[in-house]
């Protein structure tokens, strides 16, 4: 074996589109094409990260199997309709070593295995393979301490305690659990096991794993049957739906926005959020999205635990931990950041704006959930009057927008067209249902929130609905005014302002920027990958079919070799940029395949 300074010349930086990830809906995993775990938050979602390698080549944590050559190429791919990884290692064109990585997940929600279970299949040669370990405690503020045992080592922390379970000859050094240039004969079959949260290790065939591998694959298996989904794409919507399965926290029945922290939206600069929390403005888009394609079950649980949430803490929130225990509060941690991207931050100091499309954007995914077939009880149309009474009052109040800045609050357009919208959602849905409510007074407060907008949000000498009252800029949350059913697609002030986004935020033909309006953060802005699926729908609305189609494809074509989306896009490099998966950015693509899917299947009925 290699000393350990030689080993660690062998760990290598994975850009953020060469990783694929791991679900068991309490944590996520994040896998480099290499073989590198680099992002592993134990036990769940919200945790400290065990391997945090992506947010600081020098400090962070990892765990690595590979072949010990130079020049190899890899193929990585999932098992079909499952969250169970493959890893192919080829050297002169042929696959020398495989690695199955997996988290177990069961039926049985209560169940947690916090685990990460590797596989190492040498093929048909014999192969010299490394392996190296190294969690961190606390970003590497906290020096664990190191316990050789029979089967492995264990690294103790003040809150947590890490193992690595194998057969193989492994030695420490350094912090760093390793072995360099084991030699493994072809057909050999060997089992790594890291867990956290354990006191005792034991051998690796206690772990089961090719028992926790068959539940682990019957689990994502059964669980895509239940899409309900035959049209175009088909791949891309069954990897999304099981992409946003994975980002549930069963426990709570929350679900994160994506699995890591601090992932940057701009290379080299300060766009470095923590998303590891539920957004109250994506659960219109999560259970629209989820009911598109038959998962009524998955809507309808997160519906009411996000309801359940919210009634115990007495408010609406614009951000909720997944957890209780957990805080929001925001901190930056002394990392380099993933390509020198500073400041690295954990928590999300946003939880502590005002942001008014909340309180619509709720009213808006009860709406979705009905149309859907999803029950609304009475205890939840409650909460429906409850939340536009609170909204009667504070819809004529500046937010921070559905983009978050960190200036000065400003009446956005964009705020009061889904305040407009939670009051004509809540009058249509009630009278559908038959439920008692103040319909008279809620029409009333809808007219007067829609001549307010065309009023003060309306620029008649561009023709275009702005970003704010008095601007004469648009944002590209306007994309969605198309969809909203506030004017018909055709209304020449819905066409303005789709020009008017076109002209001022489209780069390339199909990518979009956010704004133009200086947000109070020193880096440039990217492509915000949401936005170009928004802009998909309003095609297929506005008729221009094959418009969509091409541009539906253009950034189909932009997903990962899993068709894995990040946030964003970096305008210059075409990179993936921002947190990995994000889980908005799978919802657009669910709903714009399902939207264009319908146009060209009633297209084709016309034909006939």
């Amino acid at each position: 074996m290699l000393p350990v300074n030689d080993v660690k010349n062998n760990i290598n930086f994975e850009k953020i589109s060469n990783h694929g990830v791991l679900f068991n809906n309490r944590t996520a995993v994040l896998v480099g094409k290499d073989g590198t775990i680099d992002w592993a938050c134990f036990p769940n979602f919200d945790s400290k990260p065990v391997f945090d390698l992506i947010l600081d080549i020098k400090k962070g944590g990892f765990f690595i199997t590979k072949p010990s050559y130079k020049n190899l190429e890899y193929n990585q791919y999932y098992e079909g309709f499952t969250n169970i990884l493959v890893t192919e290692f080829l050297k002169n064109s042929e696959a020398i070593m495989k690695l199955t990585d997996f988290l177990p997940s069961s039926e049985y929600s209560t169940i947690n295995f916090p685990e990460i279970h590797r596989c190492i299949e040498v093929l048909d040669q014999d192969v010299d393979i490394s392996v190296m370990f190294k969690p961190n405690f606390s970003y590497g503020r906290e020096k664990p301490h190191i316990t050789r045992k029979r089967y492995g080592y264990i690294f103790n922390g003040i809150d947590n305690d890490v193992g690595i379970s194998s057969s193989l000859e492994l030695l420490e050094d350094q912090g760093i659990v390793y072995g360099n240039k084991i030699t493994l004969k072809k057909g050999t079959k060997e089992w790594i096991v890291a867990s956290s949260g354990i006191s005792h290790l034991n051998k690796t065939a206690d772990y089961r794993s090719n028992e926790r591998l068959e539940e682990t694959r019957k689990y994502w298996k059964n669980w895509t049957k239940s899409i309900d989904y035959d049209g175009i794409y088909h791949n891309h919507i069954i990897r999304s739906a099981l992409t946003l399965k994975g980002l549930f926290y069963e426990p709570t029945g929350m679900m994160v926005a994506a699995p890591t922290s601090s992932l940057p939206e701009s290379i080299g600069g300060d766009r470095n959020w923590d998303y590891r929390f539920t957004w109250i403005r994506d659960t219109s888009y999560v259970i629209d999205a989820l009911s598109m394609i038959g998962l009524k079950e998955d809507a309808t649980n997160f519906l009411y635990d996000l309801m359940h949430k919210i009634h115990s803490d007495r408010k609406i929130k614009t951000i909720y931990e997944i957890n209780s225990g957990n805080s929001l509060n925001e901190e930056v941690v002394p990392y380099d950041g993933y390509m020198n991207s500073r400041p690295v931050r954990i928590g999300n100091g946003a939880s502590s704006q005002f942001q008014l499309d909340q309180y619509g954007s709720i009213i808006n995914s009860i709406y979705h959930f009905n149309l859907a077939g999803g029950l609304i009880t009475l205890h939840l149309w409650d909460f429906v009057l409850e939340i536009l009474e609170k909204l009667e009052v504070i819809w004529k109040h500046p937010d921070s927008s559905i983009w978050e800045f960190r200036t000065e609050p400003k009446h956005y357009v964009y705020s009061k067209l889904i305040s407009w919208q939670g009051f004509n959602r809540a009058i249509t849905m009630g009278k559908k249902l038959g439920y008692t409510a103040p319909y008279g007074k809620w029409k009333k407060i809808e007219n007067e929130i829609k001549n307010d907008i065309i009023k003060n949000g309306y620029n008649q000498k561009i023709n275009s609905f702005v970003q704010f009252y008095g601007s004469d800029t648009v944002d590209a949350s306007l994309l969605r005014l198309p969809i909203m059913d506030f004017l018909p697609p055709d209304d020449k002030r819905v066409r303005g302002t789709i020009e008017k986004i076109e002209k001022e935020l489209m780069v390339n033909g199909y990518l979009f920027k956010r704004y133009i309006e200086d947000d109070g953060l020193k880096s440039r802005d990217n492509a915000f990958l949401l936005l170009t699926f928004w802009y998909v729908e309003d095609l297929v609305l506005m008729n221009r079919t094959e418009e969509a189609q091409r541009i539906l494809d253009n950034i189909l074509e932009k997903s990962n070799h899993l068709l894995l989306f990040s946030e964003e896009i970096d305008f210059e490099t075409g990179e993936l940029i921002g947190n990995f998966p994000q889980g908005i950015t799978h919802i657009g693509v669910i709903r714009s395949i399902i939207k264009l899917n319908e146009k060209l299947k009633s297209q084709n009925h016309k034909k006939i």
